[in-house]
């Protein structure tokens, strides 16, 4: 940003790349912080913000409900195997939970500790 304000030789709008990438970092970090940094409208990135498909996403990509939890019937179903089970779960936020049931625990029901991590 601060190259394109320098190198640029006259006014005119900002390239849509650095749009795209403030946008970007306006989903990761909030868009007051973003735009305050980098010295542009809040109210303009906050409508390129408001208008960008979520982070994450492409756009037309199939949306997943919140709170999804992908489990195959294959791991429900499957025998407990002879080693440790390892059951990492990852939150929307980004916060990580790594669970290692050893195999000596039998009749583990991961259906009861998903629900019970999704919350209400």
């Amino acid at each position: 940003m601060q190259q394109w304000r320098l190198t640029r030789t006259r006014q005119g709008r900002m390239p849509e790349a650095l749009w795209r990438a403030a946008v970007s970092a306006a989903q990761r970090y909030g868009v007051s912080h973003v735009a305050r940094a980098l010295g542009v409208g809040h109210a303009g990135l906050k409508a390129r913000t408001s208008a960008a498909p979520p982070p994450g996403r492409q756009a037309g990509a199939a949306a997943r409900p919140d709170g999804f939890v992908e489990v195959s019937a294959a791991q429900l179903l499957a025998p407990v195997p002879a080693a440790n089970l390892v059951i990492e779960y990852v939150a929307r936020e980004g916060g990580r939970l790594t669970l290692t049931v050893p195999a000596s625990c039998q009749g583990f029901d991961v259906l009861a500790l998903v629900a019970a991590l999704r919350g209400p």
